[in-house]
């Protein structure tokens, strides 16, 4: 018995037709004829009746088809498990991103990833962090970045890559009034505030929790560059990376307050059941190498580590976190 002969087999019994379970297998429509006929030949049984409707399974083929399912899937487990022993990453990559890539060090991670898995293909797709948990659970995404900290997530392994600087914000023409500001005094002026999920939620209402009162809420942003845009503007306060804050081109720079730095870690995210696929552990130890990490560090990677950044993961340097 052929194992393409049980894809076809399903492909047709799920279709329930020949020219889109040929279209789905990419095998012309005689191959796909051929492959069922010579699976009843095997089986001594019959698998499908023609009508005007399609290829109707018969009461056997509807019997058998959870079996073939059943095998196609134990195969497939094989094959992962050979390429696991192997270390090789022949397939596609999928990783996420929630920020810029030269904050989080892809160059370095791609060149990596290149050199040591160049049968693989790497995708980089963009999610925000509240998000992340929600794309691996739905196996859209071998490893995703995010900021904050999943120590309530068991079925997710983070591997801590360092401490981002964030820092309060705001409009270039306020910043004497920063620089004398209390607490009190940034918890009356007008915020231009997160997700509800983002990450930086909290940090916010931590730092403004003594007051009582929430922030005046002059928009909600899930996005660091509009964030910075508005804050720019007038609009108000924000939490913002660091570099964003100060940037390279001057006259750009906004108003920071001097009242102290807030922390969140940076990590990239698996889950814990896939750390053994040899994709989900290219990505881990690319992003470790590229990060610089040790090896106690390293050890993330292969599910020994969950939750926030040790004392051993590198600062950021002026490179913080986004929304």
């Amino acid at each position: 018995m052929e194992f393409h002969h049980l894809r076809t087999f399903v492909a047709v019994a799920e279709e329930g037709n020949l020219s889109r379970a040929a279209e789905r297998l990419n095998l012309s429509l005689p191959a796909v004829s051929a492959h069922v006929k010579s699976l009843e030949e095997e089986l001594g049984v019959s698998l499908f009746n023609r009508s005007a409707r399609g290829m109707e399974p018969t009461g056997a083929a509807r019997r058998l088809c959870e079996t073939a399912r059943d095998a196609l899937s134990r195969a497939q487990d094989l094959f992962a498990q050979a390429r696991s022993l192997r270390g090789e990453a022949a397939g596609d990559i999928v990783l996420s991103r929630n920020t810029d890539p030269e904050f989080l060090r892809l160059p370095r991670m791609l060149a990596v990833l290149g050199r040591e898995h160049p049968r693989s293909l790497v995708h980089v797709d963009c999610c925000d962090s509240y998000n992340v948990a929600q794309t691996l659970k739905a196996g859209r995404v071998h490893a995703g970045f995010a900021y904050g900290c999943f120590d309530d997530e068991p079925q997710l392994t983070a591997l801590p890559l360092g401490m981002a600087c964030v820092r309060v914000v705001g409009p270039p023409a306020w910043r004497e009034r920063l620089e004398q500001a209390a607490v009190s005094d940034l918890a009356a002026m007008p915020w231009v505030w997160f997700h509800e999920r983002c990450p930086f939620v909290l940090m916010a209402r931590d730092l403004l929790a003594e007051e009582g009162t929430p922030p005046r809420t002059a928009a909600v942003i899930n996005d660091e560059d509009t964030i910075r845009s508005l804050v720019a503007s007038g609009m108000g306060l924000s939490l913002l990376r660091e570099d964003m804050a100060r940037p390279d081109n001057p006259g750009r720079e906004l108003a920071v307050w001097p009242g102290g730095a807030l922390g969140i870690p940076i990590n990239l995210v698996a889950l814990t059941k896939r750390l053994h696929e040899p994709e989900v552990k290219a990505a881990l130890d690319a992003a470790a190498e590229a990060w610089g990490l040790d090896r106690a560090a390293r050890a993330a990677s292969e599910g020994t580590v969950r939750g926030n950044a040790p004392d051993t993961a590198p600062e950021a340097g002026g490179e913080a976190c986004g929304a």
